[in-house]
């Protein structure tokens, strides 16, 4: 006997199908939101900084109003030890970087 009320064939499909780009509509729709967003916040600071470098040229300072860029945090912690057998690893696969960067030239 087969099962009843599974949902097979293209009626299922079609469902899923639709459920399926309605949800990527609206996911579509609120990236588009949010890189407009985007945008009005950048021209909004943009304003902002020359409104202030201007102010500064009015004052008589020369210059510009500089952001600092973020300090990169990375790398190994500090007082890490390394073992000889990792220090040559990475020693041997810089050594074939170099070469194929040799080769490549």
């Amino acid at each position: 006997m087969a099962k009843r009320g599974a949902t097979t064939g293209s009626n299922g499909l079609h469902a899923t199908a639709g459920t399926l780009g309605t949800a990527l509509g609206r996911l579509q729709a609120r990236v588009a939101s949010l890189k407009q967003e985007r945008a009005a916040i950048t021209s909004d600071l943009q304003r902002l900084l020359q409104s202030a470098q201007t102010l500064l040229a009015d004052l008589g300072h020369a210059g510009s109003v500089a952001i600092a860029a973020p300090r990169r945090t990375g790398g190994r912690p500090k007082g890490y030890k390394m073992s000889d057998e990792t220090k040559a690893k990475l020693r041997a696969a810089w050594k074939r970087r170099k070469a194929a960067a040799a080769r490549a030239n």
